[in-house]
């Protein structure tokens, strides 16, 4: 199955509905409405963006002759990294993190993963080393880690490349 439109609305809708009113900071269901009261189309097209190959492990280097690695496929199939949660991270001589993040994946089911994340050398240049783990599907509310308001805000900061006229525009 491909990411497209109307299965990807599916799939956030049922992510929605695994949020109870008392969830949510301040429950307007007038406020909120459908899917977190997010324009889907909008965000549909940013995970089509964001789909990539998930792997275990990757080097990836910042440089003009880097050395790249992948890994085993951690899913055998792609997916778009939806919300990650820094759970710890540590700044010395390289900064290092450790995430529970959310993937939606080709299939349409939720995973939640584990990352350690390691970053040497600045933004333009240096190497980023990340790990991954899968602990379980998302699949009842009691899997949930973040907040609803969290998944708003990382589903509407995802579409503002195009609220900007930057991204890539796709046909679902």
């Amino acid at each position: 199955m491909l990411f497209n439109e109307r299965e990807m609305s599916l799939a956030l809708a049922k992510l929605f509905e695994l949020f109870s009113p008392s969830d949510y900071e301040a429950f307007d269901e007038e406020e909120i409405g459908y899917a977190g009261g997010l324009c889907l189309p909008e965000v549909c097209m940013a995970l089509k963006d964001a789909v990539q190959t998930v792997y275990q492990y990757s080097v990836t280097g910042r440089y003009e002759k880097s050395f790249d690695y992948r890994g085993v496929e951690l899913f055998n199939q792609r997916g778009c990294l939806i919300l990650s949660d820094v759970e710890q991270m540590v700044f010395d001589e390289a900064k290092t993190t450790y995430a529970t993040e959310l993937w939606l994946l080709e299939d349409m089911s939720f995973a939640i993963v584990h990352c350690v994340k390691m970053k040497i050398g600045s933004e333009d240049t240096g190497y980023v080393t990340e790990y991954r783990a899968f602990k379980k599907p998302l699949e009842i509310s009691e899997d949930l880690f973040f907040s609803p308001e969290s998944l708003i805000e990382e589903l509407e900061s995802m579409c503002v490349p195009q609220w900007e006229h930057e991204a890539t525009i796709y046909e679902l």
